[in-house]
C-alpha cells in the first residue's frame, strides 16, 4: 500500500511538472506570436518582444548607426579610419529583419525544433548579427594603396639574361611576408556583424614562392631558344613592326611547368605582351566614319562616302603572340576586327534615312576663338549619330565629358548667377541648334530649358536650350515609324543640324517665337509652339515658354588667363 502510494506521488509529480512545462511552452508560444523571440539580441541590442513594425524601425535605426561607426584600421604606429560604405559595405535590412524573425518559425524546422530554439532565444543562446555584403576589392584596394611598400612579396626562382656572356643564370627563390587580406576581411566583416568598436590589428604573414628550381635546366633551354631565334615580327597588312630581343626579355615569364611539381617552365607573359599592344593600338585602331548626307531632286544621296573602321583585338592578339612565339614562330599576323560604319553608302535606304525631317540653324558670328573651337569639337561627337523608333535621344549622355582630355578649351559659360570660363563653353550654340532641327522635324521634346537671360547668338530669342551636365538636359523622342539620324554641318560662322529619317503623314507647324514682354533691362518673355496635324486634324500641340531675365544680374568673370 505505502508503494502504490509512492507511485502516485511520483507519477502525479512528473504528470505536473510535464503540465506546468507544457503551460510555460503555450505561454512563451503565446507571447512571442507575431513578435520577434524574447530574449533575441542583435548586435548586442535586445529587440525581443517586438512586432513587425516596430522591429523593422528598430533594424533600420541600428543600420543608420552602424553606416556612421568608424572602422579604425591599425598597423603598427599607423592608424586608418574609414565609414563601412567606404570599404565596400553595404547593409541588408530586409534581410536582417528576415533572419531575425526566422528564429523559432522555421518551416522546415519540426514544432519541438521550434519550442527549443524560442527557449534557447529565451535564456540569449539565439543572437542575431546584421546583414550585409562587402566589396572584398575595396578592401584589396586599401592594402595596395596603403600597406603595399611595407610588404616584401616572395619571390619566385628565375632566370636572368646576362648581355656579356649571352646566357641566363639563375636566381634562387626568397620567401616574403605579406598582409593577411583574408584575416583582414573577416575581421571587418565581425566588426560590422557585431557593432564592435573594437580597432582591428591588421596582421602578415608569410608567403612561400611558387617556384623554386629549374629541374633539368628545362626553362633555361626554353628561354634561349625564345631568344635566340629574335628578331619576330608583328604584321598587320602592309605594316610590320619588329620584336628585338630586349622586348623578348620583358615579355619572358617563368610559371610551374605542368604536372611537374616546382619544376620551371619559360613563357612568354600575356600581360606583358597585352601592355606592348596597347602602346601600338592607336596606330592601328581607326574609327567608321558614316557617309554624310545631302538631298539631292528630293531624294537623300549620300555627298561623302562612308570608310571602314579597325580596332586591334588585343586579348586574342596576344595569345596569338604567346602561343606563336613559344612554338618558334617567326611572323605573326596581328587580329584586326573591321568595323563597319552604321550609315554607309548601301545602307542609307535600308535604314530608313529617305528623307530630311528638319533643319535648324543659328550663327555664331563674333564669337572669340575659343568658343568657336569647343562648337567645332562638340558638334563632331554628335555625328552621326542613330536612333531607332522610340529611342529618346539626351544630349548630355552623347556629348560626354567635357573636359581639356576631350579637346575642349575655357569659355564663358552662365553658372551661379555669374557669367564664368569653363571648358566647353559654347555648347548650347550646338544644343540650341539641335533643338530648332528636333523642333522642326516635328520630334517629341521631352525636356528642354531656355538660358537664364537672353544671348545674342540665339536670335530669335525664345527658340534656345540650354545645357549643363548632368542638368539641365536636351532631350527629345524618335516618334517616326523608322530610325532617324542627327548629322551637324559647319560653314563659315553658322552651324546646322540636319535631321534624317522617315516622313509619315505628319504636318509640323512651328508657331513663333513670339515675344509676350519685353523690358528695358533686357528681360522678356517669350512663347513657341509645336503643331503636329495629321490629315487637316491637329493632333497635338506642345508650347514653350521662355522668362529671360536682365543680363546685368549676371555679371562676367574674366578669365585671368586671357
Amino acid at each position: 500500500m505505502l508503494s502504490f502510494v509512492k507511485n502516485h506521488k511520483f507519477i502525479f509529480f512528473f504528470v505536473g511538472l510535464a503540465t506546468a512545462g507544457f503551460l510555460s511552452v503555450s505561454i512563451l508560444q503565446a507571447a512571442n506570436y507575431k513578435r520577434v523571440d524574447w530574449g533575441i539580441r542583435l548586435a548586442g541590442q535586445n529587440i525581443g518582444g517586438l512586432k513587425y513594425e516596430a522591429a523593422k524601425e528598430k533594424i533600420d535605426s541600428l543600420i543608420e548607426q552602424a553606416k556612421k561607426q568608424p572602422i579604425e584600421l591599425r598597423y603598427q604606429n599607423k592608424q586608418w579610419t574609414f565609414l563601412p560604405e567606404e570599404l565596400g559595405i553595404s547593409f541588408k535590412p530586409d534581410q536582417t529583419l528576415q533572419n531575425t524573425f526566422n528564429v523559432g518559425r522555421q518551416k522546415q524546422d519540426s514544432i519541438f525544433g521550434k519550442m527549443v530554439d524560442q527557449i534557447q532565444a529565451l535564456f540569449g543562446k539565439k543572437q542575431q548579427n546584421l546583414s550585409f555584403k562587402h566589396n572584398k576589392q575595396k578592401i584589396l584596394n586599401f592594402v595596395q594603396n596603403n600597406l603595399s611598400l611595407m610588404e616584401s612579396p616572395a619571390k619566385n626562382a628565375r632566370l636572368v639574361y646576362d648581355a656579356t656572356t649571352d646566357d641566363f643564370s639563375f636566381v634562387p627563390a626568397q620567401a616574403g611576408e605579406i598582409f593577411d587580406n583574408c584575416d583582414l576581411t573577416n575581421q571587418i566583416d565581425q566588426q560590422i556583424a557585431t557593432f564592435s568598436r573594437k580597432p582591428i590589428e591588421i596582421k602578415k604573414i608569410v608567403q612561400q614562392p611558387t617556384l623554386t628550381q629549374d629541374k633539368n635546366d628545362i626553362a633555361n633551354i626554353q628561354a634561349k631558344k625564345i631568344i635566340g631565334l629574335a628578331p619576330y615580327l608583328l604584321k598587320n597588312g602592309n605594316d610590320s613592326w619588329p620584336i628585338e630581343k630586349q622586348i623578348l626579355l620583358d615579355w619572358l615569364d617563368f610559371i610551374p611547368l605542368k604536372n611537374q611539381g616546382q619544376t620551371m617552365a619559360t613563357v612568354i607573359s600575356e600581360a606583358a605582351v597585352k601592355d606592348f599592344l596597347s602602346q601600338l593600338a592607336p596606330s592601328i585602331n581607326k574609327e567608321a566614319v558614316n557617309a554624310k548626307l545631302s538631298v539631292q531632286d528630293g531624294k537623300v544621296i549620300a555627298f561623302d562616302l562612308s570608310q571602314e573602321g579597325f580596332q586591334l583585338q588585343i586579348d586574342e592578339s596576344a595569345k596569338k603572340i604567346s602561343e606563336g612565339v613559344q612554338s618558334g614562330q617567326k611572323e605573326i599576323n596581328l587580329l584586326v576586327k573591321k568595323i563597319e560604319p552604321e550609315i554607309s553608302t548601301q545602307t542609307i535606304d535600308t535604314l530608313g534615312l529617305t528623307n530630311l525631317l528638319g533643319i535648324g540653324t543659328s550663327s555664331f558670328a563674333g564669337s572669340p576663338n575659343n568658343r568657336i573651337h569647343n562648337i567645332s569639337v562638340g558638334a563632331a561627337k554628335l555625328s552621326g549619330i542613330l536612333l531607332e523608333p522610340g529611342q529618346e535621344f539626351s544630349f548630355i549622355e552623347n556629348i560626354g565629358e567635357i573636359e581639356t582630355d576631350q579637346g575642349y578649351l575655357p569659355e564663358l559659360v552662365i553658372k551661379n548667377n555669374k557669367t564664368i570660363p569653363e571648358y566647353g563653353g559654347g555648347l548650347c550654340q550646338i544644343s540650341t541648334t539641335l533643338f530648332r532641327a528636333a523642333i522642326n522635324a516635328g520630334l517629341k521634346i521631352t525636356e528642354r530649358y531656355p538660358h537664364a537671360f537672353p544671348v545674342r547668338y540665339y536670335n530669335p530669342q525664345g527658340f534656345d536650350a540650354t545645357v549643363y551636365p548632368p542638368h539641365p538636359d536636351l532631350r527629345f523622342l524618335n516618334d517616326t515609324p523608322g530610325n532617324i539620324l542627327i548629322q551637324p554641318k559647319i560653314k563659315g560662322t553658322q552651324i546646322t543640324f540636319e535631321i534624317y529619317g522617315t516622313k509619315d503623314n505628319r504636318e509640323v507647324r512651328v508657331l513663333g517665337p513670339t515675344i509676350l514682354q519685353s523690358n528695358s533691362d533686357g528681360s522678356m518673355k517669350t512663347v513657341l509652339y509645336q503643331e503636329i496635324w495629321r490629315d487637316g486634324v491637329l493632333e497635338k500641340k506642345d508650347t514653350f515658354w521662355s522668362n529671360y531675365r536682365s543680363p546685368a544680374l549676371y555679371p562676367t568673370v574674366r578669365n585671368p588667363l586671357e
